[in-house]
Protein backbone atom coordinates (compact mmCIF):
# COMPACT_ATOMS: atom_id res chain seq x y z
CA UNK A 1 0.00 0.00 0.00
CA UNK A 2 1.48 3.56 -0.50
CA UNK A 3 2.89 5.15 2.09
CA UNK A 4 2.10 8.33 3.56
CA UNK A 5 4.24 11.23 5.37
CA UNK A 6 2.53 12.88 7.89
CA UNK A 7 4.07 16.33 8.83
CA UNK A 8 2.95 17.85 12.05
CA UNK A 9 2.75 18.64 15.51
CA UNK A 10 3.66 16.05 18.70
CA UNK A 11 1.51 16.67 22.02
CA UNK A 12 0.30 15.46 25.17
CA UNK A 13 -2.94 16.06 26.00
CA UNK A 14 -4.17 16.43 29.59
CA UNK A 15 -7.72 16.44 29.30
CA UNK A 16 -10.90 17.55 32.02
CA UNK A 17 -14.42 16.60 31.81
CA UNK A 18 -16.52 18.71 32.99
CA UNK A 19 -20.44 19.63 33.52
CA UNK A 20 -19.98 23.07 31.54
CA UNK A 21 -17.48 25.22 30.63
CA UNK A 22 -15.91 27.79 33.76
CA UNK A 23 -16.84 31.69 33.78
CA UNK A 24 -13.73 33.54 34.39
CA UNK A 25 -12.56 33.67 37.87
CA UNK A 26 -14.57 30.57 38.32
CA UNK A 27 -13.31 26.95 40.04
CA UNK A 28 -14.85 23.95 38.76
CA UNK A 29 -14.44 20.01 39.38
CA UNK A 30 -13.82 17.97 36.74
CA UNK A 31 -15.97 14.93 36.21
CA UNK A 32 -13.08 12.78 34.93
CA UNK A 33 -9.45 13.64 33.63
CA UNK A 34 -6.81 11.81 31.08
CA UNK A 35 -3.75 12.44 29.46
CA UNK A 36 -3.54 11.31 26.40
CA UNK A 37 -1.73 11.21 22.99
CA UNK A 38 -2.59 13.97 20.98
CA UNK A 39 -1.45 17.15 18.51
CA UNK A 40 -3.14 17.09 14.98
CA UNK A 41 0.20 15.51 13.22
CA UNK A 42 0.85 12.38 15.71
CA UNK A 43 -2.97 11.95 16.13
CA UNK A 44 -3.52 11.54 12.25
CA UNK A 45 -0.58 9.43 11.73
CA UNK A 46 -2.14 7.34 14.32
CA UNK A 47 -5.30 7.20 12.41
CA UNK A 48 -4.08 6.18 9.43
CA UNK A 49 -1.64 3.17 10.96
CA UNK A 50 -4.87 1.69 13.13
CA UNK A 51 -6.00 1.57 9.06
CA UNK A 52 -3.02 -0.24 8.12
CA UNK A 53 -1.67 2.59 6.28
CA UNK A 54 1.98 2.81 5.89
CA UNK A 55 2.91 5.79 7.99
CA UNK A 56 5.94 8.09 8.91
CA UNK A 57 5.88 10.50 11.30
CA UNK A 58 7.91 13.73 10.61
CA UNK A 59 8.14 16.00 13.81
CA UNK A 60 9.76 16.81 17.05
CA UNK A 61 9.73 15.93 20.60
CA UNK A 62 10.63 17.90 24.03
CA UNK A 63 13.89 16.48 26.05
CA UNK A 64 11.42 15.49 28.96
CA UNK A 65 8.96 12.62 29.99
CA UNK A 66 6.20 13.40 28.07
CA UNK A 67 8.71 12.63 25.01
CA UNK A 68 8.62 9.12 25.97
CA UNK A 69 4.85 8.66 26.33
CA UNK A 70 4.71 10.40 22.71
CA UNK A 71 7.11 8.26 20.95
CA UNK A 72 5.47 4.67 22.31
CA UNK A 73 2.02 5.69 21.82
CA UNK A 74 3.12 6.21 18.08
CA UNK A 75 5.08 3.57 17.63
CA UNK A 76 2.74 1.26 19.69
CA UNK A 77 -0.13 2.13 16.70
CA UNK A 78 2.30 0.73 14.22
CA UNK A 79 3.72 4.59 13.24
CA UNK A 80 7.17 4.99 12.00
CA UNK A 81 8.91 7.23 14.08
CA UNK A 82 12.38 7.60 12.61
CA UNK A 83 11.23 10.77 11.16
CA UNK A 84 10.89 12.53 14.89
CA UNK A 85 14.07 14.32 16.60
CA UNK A 86 14.33 15.69 19.83
CA UNK A 87 14.60 19.53 21.05
CA UNK A 88 17.47 20.17 23.06
CA UNK A 89 15.66 23.58 24.06
CA UNK A 90 12.25 23.35 24.71
CA UNK A 91 9.63 20.64 26.44
CA UNK A 92 6.85 18.32 24.08
CA UNK A 93 4.33 20.30 22.88
CA UNK A 94 0.86 20.13 25.30
CA UNK A 95 -2.85 20.88 25.22
CA UNK A 96 -5.05 21.57 28.08
CA UNK A 97 -8.70 20.62 27.05
CA UNK A 98 -11.73 21.22 28.44
CA UNK A 99 -15.00 18.35 26.51
CA UNK A 100 -17.82 19.53 28.52
CA UNK A 101 -20.94 17.40 29.07
CA UNK A 102 -22.46 17.59 25.08
CA UNK A 103 -18.76 16.23 24.10
CA UNK A 104 -17.62 19.33 22.55
CA UNK A 105 -14.43 20.58 23.43
CA UNK A 106 -12.38 24.38 24.04
CA UNK A 107 -8.46 23.80 23.69
CA UNK A 108 -5.26 25.71 24.75
CA UNK A 109 -2.41 24.10 22.76
CA UNK A 110 1.83 25.13 23.96
CA UNK A 111 3.55 24.81 21.02
CA UNK A 112 7.13 23.64 22.54
CA UNK A 113 9.45 21.52 20.85
CA UNK A 114 6.67 21.54 17.47
CA UNK A 115 7.52 25.15 17.09
CA UNK A 116 11.13 23.78 16.08
CA UNK A 117 10.19 22.02 12.91
CA UNK A 118 12.15 24.24 11.16
CA UNK A 119 13.32 24.41 7.23
CA UNK A 120 16.67 22.69 8.22
CA UNK A 121 14.56 20.29 9.88
CA UNK A 122 12.94 19.42 6.82
CA UNK A 123 15.86 19.62 4.52
CA UNK A 124 17.67 16.89 6.71
CA UNK A 125 14.72 14.51 6.14
CA UNK A 126 14.59 14.89 2.56
CA UNK A 127 15.29 11.23 1.75
CA UNK A 128 11.89 10.34 3.75
CA UNK A 129 10.20 11.82 0.20
CA UNK A 130 11.60 9.31 -1.90
CA UNK A 131 9.24 6.09 -1.12
CA UNK A 132 6.11 8.18 0.00
CA UNK A 133 3.12 8.54 -2.30
CA UNK A 134 1.07 11.43 -0.28
CA UNK A 135 2.39 14.21 2.12
CA UNK A 136 -0.18 14.85 5.19
CA UNK A 137 0.22 18.55 6.94
CA UNK A 138 -1.75 20.68 9.06
CA UNK A 139 -1.22 24.20 10.47
CA UNK A 140 0.41 23.36 14.00
CA UNK A 141 3.63 23.26 12.84
CA UNK A 142 5.83 26.78 11.19
CA UNK A 143 4.59 27.83 7.90
CA UNK A 144 7.18 28.12 6.01
CA UNK A 145 7.82 24.74 6.80
CA UNK A 146 4.85 23.63 5.51
CA UNK A 147 5.70 25.69 2.17
CA UNK A 148 9.07 23.56 2.28
CA UNK A 149 7.71 19.91 2.70
CA UNK A 150 4.88 20.63 -0.14
CA UNK A 151 7.22 21.81 -2.49
CA UNK A 152 9.54 18.36 -1.57
CA UNK A 153 6.49 16.89 -2.24
CA UNK A 154 5.79 18.09 -5.40
CA UNK A 155 9.62 17.40 -6.64
CA UNK A 156 9.10 13.69 -5.25
CA UNK A 157 6.03 13.39 -7.30
CA UNK A 158 3.77 13.01 -3.61
CA UNK A 159 0.19 13.68 -3.46
CA UNK A 160 -0.76 16.58 -0.68
CA UNK A 161 -3.71 16.52 1.87
CA UNK A 162 -3.75 19.56 3.96
CA UNK A 163 -5.59 19.97 7.36
CA UNK A 164 -5.69 23.95 7.94
CA UNK A 165 -6.04 23.66 11.45
CA UNK A 166 -5.95 25.71 13.24
CA UNK A 167 -6.69 28.15 10.80
CA UNK A 168 -3.70 31.00 10.39
CA UNK A 169 -3.88 34.23 8.37
CA UNK A 170 -1.60 32.77 5.02
CA UNK A 171 0.41 35.76 3.56
CA UNK A 172 2.21 33.83 0.85
CA UNK A 173 -0.76 32.38 -1.37
CA UNK A 174 1.97 29.93 -3.00
CA UNK A 175 1.09 27.14 -0.15
CA UNK A 176 -2.74 26.92 -2.33
CA UNK A 177 -0.79 25.54 -5.36
CA UNK A 178 0.64 22.50 -3.82
CA UNK A 179 -1.99 21.36 -2.41
CA UNK A 180 -4.31 18.51 -3.94
CA UNK A 181 -6.80 17.71 -1.08
CA UNK A 182 -8.16 20.72 0.98
CA UNK A 183 -9.83 19.56 4.01
CA UNK A 184 -11.28 22.72 6.56
CA UNK A 185 -14.24 22.69 8.37
CA UNK A 186 -16.94 25.60 8.32
CA UNK A 187 -15.02 27.84 10.40
CA UNK A 188 -11.65 27.45 9.35
CA UNK A 189 -12.98 28.00 5.28
CA UNK A 190 -14.82 31.45 6.45
CA UNK A 191 -11.61 32.35 8.03
CA UNK A 192 -9.88 31.73 5.25
CA UNK A 193 -12.38 33.46 2.44
CA UNK A 194 -14.06 35.71 4.47
CA UNK A 195 -17.84 34.47 3.43
CA UNK A 196 -19.69 32.50 5.21
CA UNK A 197 -21.06 30.69 1.85
CA UNK A 198 -19.50 27.67 1.64
CA UNK A 199 -19.73 27.40 -2.50
CA UNK A 200 -18.30 30.44 -3.16
CA UNK A 201 -15.77 29.81 -0.26
CA UNK A 202 -14.69 26.64 -1.90
CA UNK A 203 -14.70 28.40 -5.72
CA UNK A 204 -12.59 31.02 -4.11
CA UNK A 205 -9.85 28.63 -2.51
CA UNK A 206 -9.84 27.01 -5.98
CA UNK A 207 -9.05 30.16 -7.54
CA UNK A 208 -5.48 30.07 -5.20
CA UNK A 209 -4.96 26.97 -6.59
CA UNK A 210 -6.26 24.42 -4.27
CA UNK A 211 -7.35 21.40 -6.30
CA UNK A 212 -10.15 19.99 -4.16
CA UNK A 213 -11.71 20.95 -1.31
CA UNK A 214 -14.14 18.58 1.30
CA UNK A 215 -15.38 20.79 3.76
CA UNK A 216 -15.96 19.03 7.46
CA UNK A 217 -19.53 20.39 9.07
CA UNK A 218 -19.34 18.24 12.20
CA UNK A 219 -22.35 16.40 12.78
CA UNK A 220 -23.98 17.56 9.57
CA UNK A 221 -21.26 15.61 7.69
CA UNK A 222 -19.23 16.92 4.99
CA UNK A 223 -19.51 18.67 1.69
CA UNK A 224 -17.58 18.26 -1.46
CA UNK A 225 -17.96 20.69 -4.81
CA UNK A 226 -18.48 19.24 -7.58
CA UNK A 227 -19.14 20.24 -11.26
CA UNK A 228 -20.49 23.63 -9.78
CA UNK A 229 -22.79 21.95 -7.64
CA UNK A 230 -22.59 21.22 -3.57
CA UNK A 231 -22.94 17.93 -2.68
CA UNK A 232 -23.77 16.40 1.15
CA UNK A 233 -22.70 13.43 2.83
CA UNK A 234 -24.43 13.14 6.04
CA UNK A 235 -22.69 11.90 9.32
CA UNK A 236 -23.02 8.95 10.44
CA UNK A 237 -25.51 8.19 13.28
CA UNK A 238 -24.06 7.18 16.96
CA UNK A 239 -26.19 6.69 20.03
CA UNK A 240 -24.30 9.14 22.62
CA UNK A 241 -21.39 11.82 21.61
CA UNK A 242 -18.90 11.63 24.26
CA UNK A 243 -15.74 13.65 23.24
CA UNK A 244 -15.36 15.46 19.88
CA UNK A 245 -11.78 15.86 20.39
CA UNK A 246 -9.68 14.57 17.48
CA UNK A 247 -13.02 13.80 15.01
CA UNK A 248 -11.08 16.38 12.42
CA UNK A 249 -8.23 14.27 12.33
CA UNK A 250 -10.06 10.62 12.28
CA UNK A 251 -11.62 12.13 9.15
CA UNK A 252 -8.54 13.31 7.77
CA UNK A 253 -6.97 10.00 8.14
CA UNK A 254 -10.72 7.89 6.57
CA UNK A 255 -10.50 9.89 3.89
CA UNK A 256 -6.59 9.47 2.94
CA UNK A 257 -7.69 6.20 3.09
CA UNK A 258 -10.27 5.68 1.29
CA UNK A 259 -8.00 7.81 -1.64
CA UNK A 260 -5.25 5.40 -1.43
CA UNK A 261 -7.52 2.37 -1.76
CA UNK A 262 -10.03 3.58 -4.31
CA UNK A 263 -9.13 7.20 -5.50
CA UNK A 264 -12.51 8.24 -5.41
CA UNK A 265 -13.49 11.16 -3.59
CA UNK A 266 -17.04 10.53 -2.89
CA UNK A 267 -16.47 7.36 -1.15
CA UNK A 268 -13.03 8.64 0.33
CA UNK A 269 -15.53 11.25 2.41
CA UNK A 270 -17.87 8.63 3.10
CA UNK A 271 -15.38 6.22 4.89
CA UNK A 272 -14.06 9.73 6.62
CA UNK A 273 -17.46 10.02 8.31
CA UNK A 274 -17.68 6.45 8.95
CA UNK A 275 -14.52 6.48 10.90
CA UNK A 276 -14.95 9.37 12.48
CA UNK A 277 -18.11 8.17 13.81
CA UNK A 278 -15.92 6.21 16.12
CA UNK A 279 -14.05 8.53 17.64
CA UNK A 280 -16.63 10.88 18.97
CA UNK A 281 -17.97 7.40 21.12
CA UNK A 282 -15.06 7.28 23.64
CA UNK A 283 -12.73 9.84 25.76
CA UNK A 284 -9.61 11.15 24.21
CA UNK A 285 -7.96 11.85 20.92
CA UNK A 286 -6.09 9.01 19.13
CA UNK A 287 -6.56 6.28 21.60
CA UNK A 288 -10.43 6.71 20.31
CA UNK A 289 -9.44 6.07 17.36
CA UNK A 290 -10.64 3.21 15.72
CA UNK A 291 -8.65 -0.42 14.24
CA UNK A 292 -9.80 -0.84 10.48
CA UNK A 293 -10.93 -4.30 11.84
CA UNK A 294 -13.10 -2.74 14.24
CA UNK A 295 -15.01 -0.39 11.77
CA UNK A 296 -18.46 -1.80 10.18
CA UNK A 297 -17.39 -1.69 7.01
CA UNK A 298 -21.09 -2.69 5.52
CA UNK A 299 -22.40 1.07 6.82
CA UNK A 300 -21.05 2.47 3.43
CA UNK A 301 -22.92 0.97 1.58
Amino acid sequence: MEKVLVLGSINIDFVSFVSRYPHPGETLVSNDFGIFQGGKGANQAIALAKLDVPTLMLGKVGKDVLSDFARSSLQESGVDITGISTSQKSSTGSASIWVNAQGQNSIVIYPGANGEVDEDFIIQHEKFFDDASWLLTQFEVPLKSILLALKLAKKHGLKTVMDPAPVKKINNNDIWGLVDYLLPNEIELKELTHTEDVLKGIHILKSRGVKEIIVKLGKQGAVYENEGKLLSFPAVPVEQVVDTTGAGDCFAAGFLHGMIQWGDIPRAIKIGNLTASYSIQKKGAAISFPKKSEIDWKKLE
